[in-house]
């Protein structure tokens, strides 16, 4: 069993809140009514996930309060961080807010990469319950983890480690490919159809941006907040906080982008800018109401943003420079590419994704040339893909 396949999941709590029995039911599938455990213990089972298995490491930790600093060694040998609470216990919720706790995990995270999933547990004692769900969420979101409400002793636990293990491997996943980011860095660079501009440097200066880009990354409330950040910031530090929103921010300039917002007394989730936010936030986009543009192709409406065509293809590029054609809302194409290769795209353009629909050579063909006529501006190919999807057909790979 290779790296990838073995996950060490760490589980932290107050004492009393059920991690143990948490543990113990979902490897021993059975519920543990009064158990009392005095020292640390570790666990192995292996569970199947979208076809593969895994090997899971668990370490059941028992700590009091004051041991936060001691146990930091524990996360950062951990693949997954598991904080659990008791809904009948506001304490026990309390207890994994703790500052130094939360600065320790924060440091760790500038050194690895790792996911947290935040649990309240007992959720079949409901008339006993002390914590609410949107408390729990509000917790769960504070932090950037994953949320769930879970009984150990009336619920499946191989569900809810199923659960923690697909989360995991979602927010870990190099899953967006690099020449899409390079493709959001040229669309932050050229300035094209920008709608709005940013006073930075004390108002001496400004750095253009889309606005319905960030606001669907930030928020409009979090838009409102990086206004006043971005206001005194030096325009080199401005331009890479606004340059990592577009982006997403990467492991190796978390540090520098951490130790510019400390400076800042507002307070962004520093989710947002990571890539896993990023590719949530793009298929939003995708497939929200805000679209700029409507093309018609073959009489039927396809919705875009105007700004995404402009990052991916030089086609719509050269047309959207041209100062008479910025306020266009509905276009006719021109480009002579079929309906159903324009759906296709319109995954590609958000995510970078090309997958459903080309199911055979015809298609194939006329994917590479429509993406040939739209001038693509990364330097990206599918041609791995395509050769392991037509195994036999290898002779329908154009680039």
């Amino acid at each position: 069993m290779n790296d990838n396949q073995n996950l060490k999941i760490t589980i932290m709590g107050q004492g009393g809140s059920g991690k143990s029995t948490t543990v113990l039911k979902f490897i021993q599938n059975f519920f543990v009514e009064d158990y009392d455990p005095t020292i640390e213990d570790t666990y192995q089972k292996q569970l199947k996930v979208k076809e593969k298995v895994y090997l899971l490491d668990i370490l059941d930790t028992v700590f009091g309060e004051l041991d936060w600093g001691f146990r930091a060694r524990y996360i950062k040998e951990t693949n997954i961080l598991v904080l659990l609470y008791s809904i009948t216990s506001k304490s026990s919720l309390q207890f994994l807010k703790d500052e130094e706790f939360m600065d320790i995990m924060r440091g760790i995270s500038e050194e690895k990469e790792y996911s947290i999933i935040v649990v309240g547990n007992k959720k079949d004692l409901e008339n006993e319950r002390q914590v609410t769900t949107k408390e729990g969420e509000e917790f769960a979101e504070e932090i950037g983890a994953y949320f769930v409400e879970n009984s150990a002793k009336t619920d499946d636990l191989v569900s809810l480690f199923e659960k923690i293990v697909t989360f995991h491997l979602e927010v870990t996943a190099d899953n967006l490919p690099q020449d899409l980011l390079e493709d959001l860095e040229n669309l932050f660079e050229k300035q094209i159809l920008i709608d709005y501009q940013f006073e930075v440097n004390n108002g001496n200066q400004k750095i253009g941006c889309h606005r319905i880009y960030l606001e669907q990354r930030l928020g409009e409330e979090h838009f409102e907040n990086l206004k006043q950040i971005l206001f005194e910031l030096p325009l080199q530090e401005a331009k890479f906080v606004l340059k990592n929103t577009y982006c997403g921010l990467s492991n190796s300039n978390y540090t520098q982008f951490n130790k510019i917002w400390k400076n800042s007394k507002i307070d962004i989730p520093k989710k947002l800018f990571r890539y896993k936010k990023l590719k949530n936030d793009l298929n939003e986009m995708l497939n929200s109401q805000t679209q700029d543009l409507c093309l018609i192709v073959e009489n039927e409406e396809i919705y875009f943003h105007k700004i995404f065509l402009i990052a991916r293809f030089g086609y719509f590029e050269k047309l959207f420079s041209k100062k008479q054609n910025q306020e266009i809302e509905k276009l006719t194409d021109q480009t002579g590419i079929s309906l159903k290769i324009w759906k296709i795209l319109r995954t590609y353009i958000y995510n970078g994704e090309i997958i459903e629909g080309i199911d055979d050579k015809k298609s194939c063909q006329e994917l590479f040339k429509a993406l040939k006529k739209l001038k693509v501006h990364s330097n990206f190919s599918l041609k791995d893909h395509f050769q392991k999807k037509f195994q036999t057909n290898k002779d329908c790979i154009l680039m």
